[in-house]
């Protein structure tokens, strides 16, 4: 073995063992689910940002995001900006659920919509929801590590083998040590992550020439005829926005496709993104936390700037710059490339491999910084951790304990949730295994499910009509729209639906969504009940109890729906047309207003007004910040009153 391989596998032994001894260190701690779960909801303000930051945003903006901006180029890159829609969703409905579970006792999602309608159907439905998004999501994770340790290994490790280590070792120290684990190795993860990101876009930019040179070879690169990969679309779209909505067009049917990124597939892609925050298994971080008024704080600071500024400044870079480095053969060969150092191949079935190609570079030259990213890189992955440990809880409480053992213990409560990271990591193992060369899509098929919670939250939240029998249907026909217009329909159904994946250029998650809102809304107008009305009725005039009622959060009200879809519609809907030449011409750099694509500066421009947006709504209109009055709960767990 080279030099380069002893010293990864150096650091990353020794970050496994501070990680595994972490995990032990915290296992005789544990007394209650609560604490194992949701560390009592004492979670610190630190913790907090690391962890909800983390486990949103780690793998997708260091592996997902730089390798689908590479493949196709600028328009995608606007779909960063659900570093500002993430929060909003977070704005929505957060602290809301917060105060439903502090004042009841709920430590799952599903335990909050079954206890609200009296329904074990939407329990049910709930856990579906969790499931359906996790286990894709992590085992898109899983692929990840098993590409990124067999490429930096140089084929010595398996894809398969480096997912099984990387997995073990997360549920060792998630099943020993629960939460209290987490607190300590996400938040170091999450430090790691970011320098990572930092490191490996300032690589980017220095092999591709710096600022001036990557930006002309850009504007010569949007000036090839060739098609884009599988669609019919040339390279002019690759700096500029396509068009509002479309058609699918696919050159071979037997080949993958991901997108035309018009403003309708950017929109509705981004609300798939978005539906992270919506994912019951994340819900459950909100409820960990010990005061409201850390989210505005995490919202504002963490994710619409911190990550904002990543994506906009550094993975864009990552991406945009790779495809001059000889990762396209397409751009090689008509000779706009600016080297060839990286392998020929990557574009366009191999993108997802772009980001451990780069760091397999820096192999060649420092052995401490390759072992460093190296370890930046696991660490990104690793912090997929906390979906594993709150999806075995939701099973654990809403299945288990609710249907089979219902007098299970304290003790016996964590022990099946130990049993059930193992399971859940198998099943994600195995998916992971299965759709090594489909990583985008168990992505993009995980996000559509999540995205399903957003009727029942919205009831919960603000709609007291939604009836139980409204919100079950709803939610049964929004994912059979989904499975019926993603990847996966178009596996088990390809020859008898007439559509491609995202039908009219809308991604299936706006599909499911469409179908969920409509169907819930019709079946709740024909299956209202008084006696359910008023029951509902109690946990809204709970919430209206405590709300922050301001005489400025009144008079803003209005202008803050007409700020937040005015913002909408020119960030990602028919307005972003506007932005494609309103800088320069995309073909022609010396027209470029500010040294760079128009379509950058105007993602930069909203980038910079997203975060006031989200600071008017969290702070100014009051709803991300502490209740004024004390919140009296009825019970620590409602599973054991």
């Amino acid at each position: 073995m080279s030099g380069k391989l002893y010293t990864l596998i150096t650091f990353v032994a020794l970050f496994w063992f501070f990680c595994l001894y972490t995990g032990f260190r915290n296992e005789k701690k544990i007394i209650t689910p609560v604490e194992f779960f949701i560390f009592s909801r004492q979670l610190p303000s630190w913790a907090y940002f690391a962890l909800i930051t983390s486990v949103v945003f780690s793998g997708l903006i260091f592996f997902f995001q730089p390798s689908l901006i590479f493949l196709n180029g600028l328009p995608f890159s606007v779909t960063s900006l659900f570093v500002i829609t993430i929060p909003l969703v977070g704005i929505i409905f957060s602290k809301r659920q917060w105060l439903l579970s502090k004042k009841f006792g709920y430590l799952t999602p599903s335990e909050m919509v079954s206890d609200y309608f009296r329904s074990d159907i939407l329990r049910i439905l709930i856990v579906l929801i969790a499931l359906g998004f996790s286990i894709p999501f992590i085992a898109m994770q899983l692929s990840f590590g098993g590409l990124l340790l067999n490429i930096l290994s140089d084929d010595i490790l398996g894809r398969g083998s480096a997912s099984i280590l990387i997995g073990a070792v997360v549920c060792v120290y998630l099943s020993t040590g629960g939460i209290r684990s987490l607190i300590i190795i996400d938040s170091i993860q999450f430090l790691l992550m970011i320098f990572g990101i930092f490191c490996i876009g300032f690589i980017a930019y220095d092999l591709a020439g710096g600022w001036g040179l990557l930006n002309e070879s850009l504007s010569r690169v949007a000036n090839m005829k060739e098609n884009l990969f599988n669609i019919k679309e040339s390279y002019n779209s690759y700096l500029s926005i396509p068009g509002t909505i479309k058609t699918v067009n696919l050159l071979n049917d037997e080949l993958p496709y991901n997108g035309i990124w018009t403003s309708s597939m950017i929109l509705t892609f981004v609300l798939a993104l978005s539906s992270i925050q919506l994912a019951p298994s994340v819900s459950m971080i909100t409820y960990a936390s010990k005061d409201p008024g850390y989210f505005a704080t995490q919202q504002i600071w963490f994710s619409a700037f911190l990550i904002g500024f990543l994506l906009i400044f550094f993975v864009n870079g990552i991406g945009l710059g790779s495809s001059l480095l000889g990762a396209n053969n397409v751009v090689n060969e008509s000779g706009n490339n600016v080297s060839n150092i990286l392998p020929p191949n990557i574009y366009p079935d191999n993108f997802m491999s772009l980001v451990p190609n780069i760091i397999n570079l820096v192999g060649e030259y420092s052995f401490i910084f390759f072992g460093i990213l190296g370890l930046c890189a696991i660490a990104a992955i690793q912090s997929m951790a906390c979906l594993i440990l709150t999806s075995s809880a939701i099973v654990t409480r809403d299945v288990v304990k609710k249907f089979f053992v219902k007098n299970l213990t304290n003790r016996m409560e964590i022990f099946s949730s130990r049993i059930l990271i193992m399971f859940i990591f198998i099943i994600s193992l195995i998916l992971s295994l299965l759709a090594q060369r489909n990583i985008f899509d168990l992505a993009s098929f995980s996000l559509a499910i999540a995205c399903q919670m957003f009727v029942p939250l919205a009831a919960i939240c603000y709609f007291s009509w939604f009836t139980k029998q409204g919100i079950s249907f709803g939610i049964v026909i929004g994912i059979a729209a989904v499975i019926f217009t993603d990847g996966i329909g178009q596996n088990l159904f390809g020859e008898i639906i007439p559509w491609s994946k995202w039908p009219l250029t809308i991604h299936s998650s706006a599909w499911g969504l469409f179908f969920n809102i409509i169907g819930a809304t019709v079946i709740s107008f024909i299956t209202q009940e008084i006696k359910e009305t008023k029951m509902k009725k109690r946990f809204h005039e709970f919430i209206d109890e405590h709300k922050n009622y301001s005489l400025t959060r009144r008079s803003l009200k209005p202008s803050a729906w007409i700020i937040l879809v005015v913002w909408l519609f020119f960030a990602f809907g028919p307005g972003l047309m506007i932005g494609n030449e309103l800088f320069g011409n995309p073909i022609n750099v010396e027209s470029w207003s500010f040294g760079m694509p128009s379509v950058w500066v105007w993602q930069l421009i909203f980038w910079g007004i997203g975060i006031l947006l989200v600071w008017f709504l969290a702070v100014k209109m009051e709803m991300s910040t502490s209740f004024e009055k004390n919140i009296v709960s009825q019970t620590e767990d409602i599973n054991n009153t």
